[in-house]
């Protein structure tokens, strides 16, 4: 049968949901420490770049808000405050509908990156976005934004990550791309769907994930493939964790999004 895309989660923001707050965080060494101090780090932001900074907090399920001169000229409330929730809505609420989608599917092929990558290797990179934000007037103002993962938990799991809100100016010198995925340390730029996700699976595995997309069992699979069964269920564990999930829906739920579908 083939694999229904109606069953998908209701958006992006739900993939994102079931990756970051379902992972293990099984140990994290002087955890208030870390967190203090990635709570000065949005501090300084705020102040250095006028910002508006968002510390999220994925174990505890809660985010530390920052307000510079950019959550003013949105008329955002401006006292800094802590919510129960690794979501910004009261901002969320006002970016574009369509800028909103993008920013929630560039963040969940971030978290697919950082999978992928080492622990030690994560803070090179980040995302950058540019979203429409409407102010109190309900005019749209240019924002960009920034999301850096700045903590992992020792079991490798994304823990503590910081986003930046700034305004920008209309003037050419101050273009910002629609959004993309930057290695600070190389100046590597992955374009949205034309990065390493492109590479993430073989042409073996992606032949395979196509075939499962439409329904196929592994017997039939092997059978058109010309391999042996057991080939079949190797390239469909690999593609488990290469995607970072556990069945094959959510495989190829995930591979759609990320466009490897």
């Amino acid at each position: 049968m083939v694999i229904n895309n109606h069953s998908k989660p209701e958006n992006m923001r739900d993939l994102l949901d079931i990756k970051l707050l379902t992972q293990p965080f099984e140990t994290t060494s002087n955890p208030g420490l870390q967190l203090e101090n990635a709570r000065l780090i949005a501090r300084m932001y705020t102040k250095m770049e006028n910002s508006m900074a968002v510390l999220s907090d994925m174990r505890a399920r809660k985010s530390y808000l920052y307000y510079g001169a950019v959550a003013e000229q949105l008329g955002l409330d401006q006292q800094e405050s802590e919510i129960n929730s690794i979501w910004e809505d009261q901002l969320l609420s006002r970016v574009h509908p369509e800028d909103l989608q993008k920013k929630y599917r560039l963040e969940f092929q971030f978290f697919q990156l950082l999978n992928a990558l080492e622990v030690n290797e994560r803070s090179d990179y980040e995302v950058i976005t540019r979203l429409r934000i409407r102010n109190r007037e309900g005019r749209y103002l240019m924002i960009q934004h920034r999301l850096l993962y700045i903590s992992s938990a020792e079991d490798g799991s994304v823990w503590l990550a910081l986003c930046l809100y700034n305004r920008i100016y209309d003037h050419p010198e101050f273009g910002i791309p629609q959004g993309l995925i930057i290695n600070k340390r190389s100046g590597e730029i992955l374009e949205d769907k034309q990065n390493r996700f492109n590479e993430l699976l073989s042409l073996r595995e992606a032949e395979v994930l196509q075939l499962i997309r439409h329904g196929r069992r592994s017997k039939e699979i092997a059978a058109k493939l010309g391999l042996s069964i057991h080939t079949v269920n190797r390239h469909r564990q690999n593609i488990f964790e290469k995607l970072n999930v556990t069945n094959a829906l959510e495989a190829c739920r995930v591979a759609e999004s990320i466009g490897l579908l």
